[in-house]
């Protein structure tokens, strides 16, 4: 569902959301709802307390715009932080699996830190799972106790792991693709040991490859006006109703990539005569490839409308390429 306004008895808060999220005056969709406004209200609870976020959304009369603007402004900047510390553990993280063997070599990636925040955890864990596409569960050591949080892939439940090596935590709980646990930290090593003793008889070789699911061949000049139209029918998306996914190539990059953010990459595509933006989230590591080779690329992509200025356009947001 698209929608320019807010309406109902709590409008006033949900539009200064809105502001601080630059989306006031924007066609919403399903991405932005996932995407920009949720992670704002998750990060209430994740860095300090849900009664910022809980406030906000229950503002229910005019007169309380301007605390809803502060309220709003609070969340902005825990967002901020949460983002701050989600990439500094996730360097760490991942620094950790790249040089110590006894994690990175195993088919279950467990990782542990003194410290790091537990309201992100769960996220570099889901962010380990995406750099390294294996199983990962990820420890923050207080106090010679470690909470972690658990993310898995297609195939493996998670759940199933941790019961099978229980007796080695204070408690878990959770399903089949992501969970929770509490374990003393003098076990971790234990635990780590146990985990992928369970994992190895699981899984094969063959189920740490990610595989990409397309739903067709789509080239750039059949992207029209009546197939935006078509697609925006298919909507809400989610992960019980992903974007459809296409291929085509070759296809050239005329101008980028481009950093954004230091973390996204930016490009233009050209295919025959059809120039379209594009974008790929989280994709900094592939910057010199694109650049070494920006003809006969195909890629892998899903298409969306975007806004800017008031002013609508086709772009592809970039799952994978060749």
């Amino acid at each position: 569902m698209l929608f320019r306004s807010t309406k109902g008895p709590h409008k006033v808060g949900l539009r200064a959301l809105l502001d601080a999220a630059g989306l006031n005056g924007k066609t919403i969709d399903s991405y932005h709802i996932g995407f920009m406004v949720a992670p704002r209200i998750n990060a209430a609870g994740r860095m300090s307390t849900p009664d910022i976020a809980t406030r906000l959304l229950l503002a229910s009369d005019e007169s309380m715009a301007d605390e809803a603007r502060l309220l709003a402004e609070q969340l902005e900047a825990e967002n901020t932080r949460r983002r701050q510390e989600d990439q500094d553990i996730l360097a760490k993280a991942k620094k950790i699996v790249e040089t110590d063997p006894e994690v990175g070599s195993r088919t279950v990636l467990v990782v542990a830190g003194e410290g790091w925040h537990r309201g992100v955890i769960g996220i570099v864990a889901s962010k380990l799972v995406d750099a390294f596409y294996r199983p990962a569960i990820v420890l923050s050591i207080e106090d010679g106790v470690a909470h972690g949080s658990c993310r898995s892939i297609t195939g493996f439940d998670m759940l199933a792991c941790l019961e099978s090596c229980a007796p080695l935590m204070t408690r878990f709980g959770g399903h089949k693709a992501a969970a929770g646990l509490q374990i003393d930290a003098s076990r971790i090593k234990e635990f780590r040991q146990a985990v992928n003793d369970h994992a190895d008889g699981c899984l094969s070789p063959d189920d740490l490859r990610p595989s990409l699911w397309l739903d067709g061949p789509l080239a750039l000049n059949d992207i029209s006006d009546q197939v935006m139209a078509e697609f925006a029918r298919l909507a809400p998306f989610g992960p019980g109703n992903p974007r459809p996914k296409f291929h085509t190539g070759p296809v050239s990059l005329v101008d980028g990539p481009r950093l954004l953010k230091e973390r996204h990459l930016k490009m233009t595509l050209k295919q025959n005569n059809r120039i379209l933006r594009a974008i790929q989230w989280n994709a900094a590591e592939h910057n010199d490839r694109l650049v070494a080779k920006k003809d006969g690329v195909e890629i892998a992509y899903t298409v969306e409308e975007n806004e800017f200025q008031g002013n609508r356009y086709v772009e592809l947001r970039l799952e994978d390429f060749r």
